[in-house]
């Protein structure tokens, strides 16, 4: 069999990437880089050729064997999405944007719903692999340089630690969000809450995330405390979250002021908080840490820190990525945060300035003397 996967219907066998070649006047050669995916280096031809052989692919029912480009180049035609949790609205958002970007380039789009991406990516090839999570357990970065090293998979790792090397980085810190957010709540409440998920037993990590390890260092500036008793968790997912939240919220003491570890939390909070007949921003204000899709939001536009367009740069790093086969170093992208209002908060106040002596954004992820509280949440 050739490097065909189907046939035309009739008694001689599946269509080869020969036939392709024959139908579309080019050689062999030129065919395969076209139909592989590597049609942007120059042995593809001119882009009349490349409408020829794609043409003539089309007509004969051409469908490339993934299985034997795998072979020839490590790489298997399609993009994996190594995400942990796919009910967050962020996961489905970017999983969307990637699928329409990879499609036109004919590359398929692979979501991974657990945190075993070292493993998949170890035994499968990938023209690239966007991972999480990295940050979460002590072996994570150590892990993606090893796969760097012993794969052909391209690599883009969501990280606030790594360092770009044969991969790339996408560093997108939320620390000043946090405090920001803490700031800005706070200047309106007593107390400020956090609601997050709790996955730490999930990931098999012993850190503290980034985002509960600001929030309590935040509260304990200002005074407020104990901290750990600030932080309320739930087991992953909105249905979860939603349950968590109505029992949070029916409490004696049910809190006015919260900030949300991430988009499908501040969604599950914001449904209880009507079911329950609280107004927003009025009876209680939340923000988001993470962007909420406009589709997820049913009662209201939610107020989170975000990336502005976040979807689509790490779609443009991820596909670019999956095309480029060339052995070029990592390069490094930087998605700063910003606050976008919503129905969720009262009028907005300016954004707190940094203090300078503070000093830059500490490292993220790593486990504080203070030791680790029970949350966790997706990168």
């Amino acid at each position: 069999m050739g490097a065909g996967g189907t046939t035309d219907g009739s008694s001689r066998g599946p269509i080869t990437l020969s036939d392709v070649a024959r139908e579309a006047g080019v050689s062999i050669a030129t065919a395969s880089f076209v139909l592989s995916g590597r049609a942007g280096a120059p042995s593809a031809g001119s882009p009349q050729t490349k409408a020829k052989v794609r043409a003539a692919a089309e007509r004969l029912g051409y469908v490339p064997n993934r299985n034997a480009q795998a072979m020839r180049t490590g790489r298997g035609g399609g993009i994996v999405l190594a995400l942990g949790v796919i009910a967050d609205p962020w996961s489905v958002g970017l999983a969307e944007q990637v699928r329409a970007d990879a499609l036109p380039h004919d590359l398929s789009t692979l979501i991974l719903a657990d945190e075993r991406w070292y493993e998949y990516i170890s035994g499968n090839a990938a023209d690239c692999a966007f991972l999480t999570s990295i940050d979460f357990t002590d072996d994570g970065p150590e892990k993606v340089r090893r796969l760097s090293a012993s794969s052909h998979s391209g690599l883009v790792a969501f990280s606030a630690t790594m360092e770009p090397e044969r991969f790339d980085v996408i560093r997108s810190s939320p620390h000043r969000a946090v405090r920001d957010a803490y700031r800005r709540l706070r200047a309106r409440h007593d107390r400020v809450r956090l609601l997050a998920p709790d996955r730490l037993h999930l990931l098999g990590g012993t850190q503290v995330p980034q985002r509960t390890q600001t929030f309590l260092d935040t509260a304990r500036e200002h005074g407020d405390g104990p901290a750990e008793d600030l932080v309320r968790t739930s087991l992953p997912g909105g249905r979860e979250s939603y349950r968590t939240s109505l029992e949070w919220l029916s409490a004696p003491e049910r809190p006015e002021a919260v900030i949300c570890y991430t988009g499908y939390q501040a969604v599950a909070l914001q449904a209880a908080a009507e079911r329950l007949g609280l107004r927003q921003p009025d009876d209680l204000e939340i923000i988001s840490i993470g962007d909420v899709p406009a589709e997820s939001q049913y009662y209201g536009s939610i107020s989170y820190y975000g990336v502005q367009d976040v979807f689509v740069r790490i779609s443009e790093v991820v596909v670019g990525r999956a095309r480029d086969r060339s052995d070029r170093p990592g390069e490094l992208h930087t998605f700063d945060w910003e606050f976008f209002a919503g129905d969720t908060t009262r009028d907005p106040l300016p954004a707190p300035e940094a203090d300078p002596a503070r000093g830059p954004d500490p490292a993220p992820d790593s486990a504080r003397a203070s030791g680790p509280v029970p949350d966790s949440g997706s990168a």
